[in-house]
């Protein structure tokens, strides 16, 4: 089942529908059916991080950009390097449920996993920035 939001945009098999005017539900009783809400993509712009990596070939497979076992051996990859640099963190448990997902090909399921670990890997990576910046302020006086 999928809900929808008025006029929400969305990809079915790689082809893009829109929603009415008002809230619906789809119900697609097949599971081979790959859906992507455009609300949940990431712009290629954006892809500056690992998770943001991962999260991206998975939504690459999604939308049908991505050869179906070729993106999954990419994605299979980076999400085997997330594990080695969040094992033994409360990340771990997330990043082995979006292995588990790619390996189900169950790809949706991988960026919904994905998508609670993005904000925290933003909070990982900002005090590495703003020391970086700090460190080039200082050494420029």
């Amino acid at each position: 089942m999928l809900s929808l939001k008025a006029d929400e945009k969305f990809l079915v098999n790689g082809a893009l529908v829109q929603n009415g005017p008002k809230r619906g539900q789809i119900r697609l009783p097949d599971n081979n059916v790959n859906v992507l809400r455009l609300s949940d993509c990431l712009h290629p712009d954006e892809i500056n991080t690992p998770v943001r990596r991962a999260y991206y070939l998975a939504q690459l497979i999604l939308s049908g950009d991505a050869e179906r076992d070729a993106g999954k051996l990419k994605l299979t990859a980076a999400l085997y390097e997330l594990d080695k640099v969040f094992a033994g963190t409360s990340l771990e448990t997330q990043i082995s449920k979006a292995l588990l997902s790619a390996a189900e090909e169950r790809y949706y399921s991988v960026l919904v996993t994905l998508k609670r670990v993005l904000p925290i890997e933003q909070q990982l990576l900002r005090p590495a920035a703003s020391k970086t910046h700090h460190n080039k302020l200082a050494s420029a006086s």
